[in-house]
């Protein structure tokens, strides 16, 4: 494993351990290692990326690469003395020759691409392995085991040696006294007002992170509460650990400015407002408009002062705070009518003033976007079209309008074949930043600092299938706020569509026969008339960075459909008339629980929980069929077809071949009242873009009503558990960063559909058999990943 590029008094670094800590993380530690031994891949005998880093080592030239970059800087040089006086021309000759030349230089300092993707043999080095040990030590010092002690032992053996950190924590010293000392009485007020958010807690063990955080902490607090020159250095800590026995003292103490000699409390006394900071200065002054405190300066009057003031926290006569800033500054952007919002303080003359600075965006926009749709199918072409129209009333509401056309290849709703199919549509949303409802200027205000929007949307939609053609003209008021960017909530009180189809004679021949079986995909294709109401809340735990550390997401969903039907029964909705519009009554719940684990920078596991129950009712006692639930595809249980899976354990089709094309006919779509689904996944970074995961998918859908024709469907709390299929895989993830592209290969292991006794089928698999018996495994193609 790369001994043989070893000098005669070197050394492999094969593998490092850690033993002896009991309340420090390894992890923790590990994360110390200032050398790092080579990764392997279980079952293979050698370090693969040292085999592929030496591949590109072999063909590595330093000089022919400082050769190449001399070469392109008199290459543009020469193009740009063709081009003198052209300033634009010149620009573009600039980004090319600026563009090759980094790529040159990143290939000079890192190595070409193979070295990138491979890694160094890793070559024992003492100074390294006691750096290490001093890092330990240190950490050791921060977490309060003052007396605590790293040792390491090195094991030579063939040319490798084993490293062994052996940590002796001793007892924790604990924090038993915690004092505070400043001149200030307001700064003194202010910080024991708020003791109980303090990090530092008499009782708990000593923790350097406690008191950085805690630095962090007072010194927000201050700036929001006028501080303003209030900076974390003034703040000094005194750790005693010499008083008494495994006991800490902590004192903190606030320093004050060398030159004024006290920290000054600042108020506001003017705020002004200027809406094209970046116009070209004219002969006449800025005009002058003032409004609950804050002065308008503009040379043309583009925007209302009533929704500006709803987006501004900064108050003449306040005290200064940091977080107001920011929040003026960030519902301002979410506005999306300026280039820039700057905010800075003037303190000059002895006044403290506010200014605030934007720029308007251009006042429309078109964008144009062609790409590849990926689905469980084929791969197909889509065009989209939108222009945004901003500030379209003057009090910055924008009107969006977006066209679309695309060929998708889809997997058909009633045989295993993959179609055509083309879509195409509009959408048009008028956006008003604000609560479009009887509200007074005192509420709209307070509301302001969750960025409040309603939205009218409408949109026409138009597929066509060699089964069918089908239009949805839809109509929605939707209102949209935010709480602190953690939470994100949407009310949708009216969405109401009309959906109407034409079906070809064969195919309704068979909805005509599913519906005789239980399948309600008929309903989906008689025209339809289908209102809803629904309210949907999205908790983001680290809204900074969602793949993160230990990261968690929450969705939860409430609707109600045909709710107004529960007043009256119009002319026109009558059961079972085949020349009526069909409508729908329903309650529906849904939630999606994801939580994302980093284990180091290379590996992690993702997590996901979904549940969902709706509860039809009325005369149809059925969903619109866009409203179930199913199971299977690539982003559900992979080791199904898409929407194929259950419902339950009633069992699929048949087919007459199972040797061949596997047992079940997979042909129909299965629809369910009721979601229970799981997944984890382990992913890591195989070499460069290419990243690889192992999954494992469980879950299943079941029907609301029993249907003694269909024994099984239904949902059981004595027998669910045994109706939750099961698969698990392999994928491969092409990670461009703005792009990633994923395959993953599914397994079936536990099939509800089989009978009990023959449902687990993982023995079908083996290491000259990866794919079981026919039918067993699927392939899945997919755009991003999965949860």
């Amino acid at each position: 494993m790369g001994v043989r590029y070893l000098q005669d008094d070197e050394y492999l670094l094969r593998r490092q351990k850690i033993e002896g800590n009991e309340e420090i993380p390894k992890d923790r530690l590990e994360g110390l290692y200032q050398s790092k031994a080579n990764k392997k891949f279980p079952l293979i005998p050698f370090a693969p990326y040292v085999w592929i880093y030496n591949m590109g080592e072999r063909g590595y030239d330093s000089a022919k690469i400082e050769a190449k970059i001399v070469k392109i800087e008199a290459k543009y040089e020469h193009k740009k003395n063709k081009h003198l006086g052209k300033e634009n021309k010149l620009a573009r000759i600039d980004r090319s020759k600026n563009k090759k030349i980094e790529k040159k230089l990143r290939d000079l300092e890192d190595g070409n691409i193979l070295m990138r993707w491979g890694e160094p043999l890793s070559v024992y080095n003492e100074e390294d392995i006691e750096r290490t040990r001093n890092q330990m030590q240190q950490y050791l010092q921060n977490r309060g085991f003052f007396d605590g002690s790293v040792k390491y032992q090195t094991r030579n053996t063939e040319k490798r040696a084993f490293v062994t950190y052996t940590i002796q924590e001793d007892r924790p010293h604990i924090i038993d006294t915690v004092r505070f000392f400043t001149s200030d009485s307001i700064i003194h007020r202010l910080i024991e007002s708020n003791k109980v958010e303090s990090l530092i807690k008499i009782g708990d063990n000593y923790d350097q992170n406690n008191l950085v955080k805690e630095r962090e902490r007072i010194e927000r607090l201050l700036r929001n509460n006028g501080f303003f020159d209030f900076s974390r250095q003034y703040i000094v800590f005194d750790v005693l650990t010499d008083i008494r026995p495994y006991e800490v003292e902590i004192n903190m103490s606030i320093h004050e400015p060398a030159k004024r000699g006290f920290h000054k409390q600042f108020s506001i006394d003017s705020v002004i407002f200027v809406t094209d900071a970046s116009a070209e200065p004219r002969q006449e002054d800025r005009s002058h408009l003032k409004y609950h405190g804050v002065t308008y300066q503009y040379y043309l009057k583009r925007f209302s002062k009533k929704v500006l003031d709803q987006r501004v926290f900064i108050n003449q006569g306040s005290q200064y705070s940091i977080s107001n800033t920011l929040n003026t500054q960030r519902q301002l952007a979410y506005l999306d009518n300026f280039k820039f919002i700057n905010i800075n303080y003037d303190t000059t003359g002895g006044s403290f003033i506010a200014n605030i600075f934007t720029s308007p965006l251009p006042k429309y926009q078109m964008t144009n976007e062609v790409g590849l749709n990926v689905t469980q199918g084929y791969p197909g072409p889509f065009y989209n079209l939108s222009l945004k129209d901003r500030n379209i009333f003057g009090g910055l509401e924008n009107l969006e309008i977006t066209g679309y056309f695309g060929f998708e290849g889809v997997a058909s709703a009633t045989t295993s074949d993959v179609y055509s199919s083309v879509e195409s549509g509009a959408k048009l949303a008028l956006i008003f930043p604000q609560f479009i409802m009887p509200a007074s200027v005192n509420f709209k205000r307070k509301v302001g600092k969750y960025n409040p929007n309603t939205i009218f949307r409408t949109g026409f939609n138009f597929t066509k299938r060699p089964e069918y053609t089908r239009t949805n003209f839809s109509n929605a008021l939707v209102y949209n706020w935010q709480k602190e960017r953690k939470r994100t909530y949407s009310f949708t009180l009216s969405e109401l569509s009309l959906i109407n189809s034409r079906t070809d004679p064969s195919f309704d021949s068979l909805l005509i026969d599913l519906e005789k079986e239980g399948n309600p995909l008929i309903k989906s294709f008689e025209p339809s008339f289908v209102s809803a109401m629904n309210f949907y809340v999205m908790y983001n735990f680290n809204p900074d960075d969602f793949y993160g550390n230990k990261s968690s997401l929450l969705k939860l969903t409430g609707e109600s459909g045909g709710a107004i039907f529960n007043l009256f029964e119009p002319v026109g909705f009558e059961k079972n008339r085949a020349d009526t519009i069909q409508h729908f009554q329903y309650l529906k719940f849904s939630s999606d629980f994801r939580r994302h684990i980093t284990i180091n920078e290379t590996n992690g596991i993702a997590t996901r929980f979904n549940f969902g129950i709706a509860y039809p009712y009325g005369n149809n006692k059925t969903l619109p069929y866009e409203k179930f639930f199913f199971a299977g595809g690539s982003n559900s249980l992979r080791a199904w077809p898409p929407r194929r899976l259950g419902p339950g354990s009633l069992p699929p089709q048949r087919n007459e071949n199972p040797g061949k094309d596997g047992l079940f006919n997979y042909s129909t779509e299965k629809p369910g009242e009721i979601l229970i689904e799981a997944n984890i996944e382990y992913r890591s970074k195989l070499v460069g873009f290419i990243d690889w995961a192992f999954f494992v998918d469980a879950g299943n859908v079941w029907r609301f009503y029993e249907n003694p024709n269909f024994p099984g469907a239904d949902f059981k709390l004595n027998r669910f558990y045994k109706e939750i299929a099961v698969g698990m895989g392999l994928g491969l993830r092409l990670n461009f960063s703005f792009l990633v592209i994923r395959f993953d290969y599914g397994v079936k292991m536990y099939d509800p559909a089989r009978e009990e006794g023959e449902r687990w089928i993982g023995d079908n698999l083996s290491l000259t058999n990866w794919r079981g018996e026919p039918g067993q495994a699927l392939w899945n193609i997919a755009i991003g990943y999965p949860f």
